[in-house]
């Protein structure tokens, strides 16, 4: 049995059963295109503070990839990821990513000790054109950008 329910800025989100998963696909043009959204909410949906803290994602994605491309070339530069022949500076980074997940958690434990208590951690993921075996996460903490990671 699948349940829905629409709710701004998600759209419609399903979720199977009586899980608190909750599935949607957004395209985020100014993040990069379109993206699976998972969030890990409550039986009813997302929670407030997860909404708001997605709301507050959405409300500044316009200006998140300028600011956030610097430590994305610093990530993948210092973890080799890309090919020592291969330029990838603030310019081209985007165009070199493929857009893949968000996850909005329920709590802080994705947060790499970087938030308090009580804080939703949201972590954009993206693939590169060098490995299936590795995704860039970027997480969206309070409305700062996290420490960069990868999985």
């Amino acid at each position: 049995m699948y349940r829905s329910v629409e709710l701004s800025p998600f759209g419609i989100l399903k979720s199977k059963g009586r899980t608190k998963v909750w599935k949607t696909s957004l395209i985020i043009p100014a993040l990069g295109g379109s993206f699976d959204v998972v969030v890990h909410g409550t039986i009813e949906g997302p929670s407030m503070a997860q909404t708001r803290m997605f709301s507050k994602l959405m409300d500044h994605s316009d200006d998140w990839c300028g600011k956030v491309a610097p430590k994305v070339v610093e990530f993948i530069r210092a973890c080799h990821i890309a090919p020592p022949d291969v330029e990838v500076t603030a310019l081209n980074v985007w165009t070199l990513l493929t857009p893949e997940l968000i996850e909005v958690h329920e709590g802080h434990q994705y947060a790499h000790g970087e938030s308090e208590p009580g804080t939703n951690a949201i972590s954009i993921g993206y693939l590169t054109p060098w490995t299936e075996e590795q995704a860039i996460q970027i997480p969206f903490l309070n409305g700062k950008i996290g420490r960069i990671y990868s999985e």
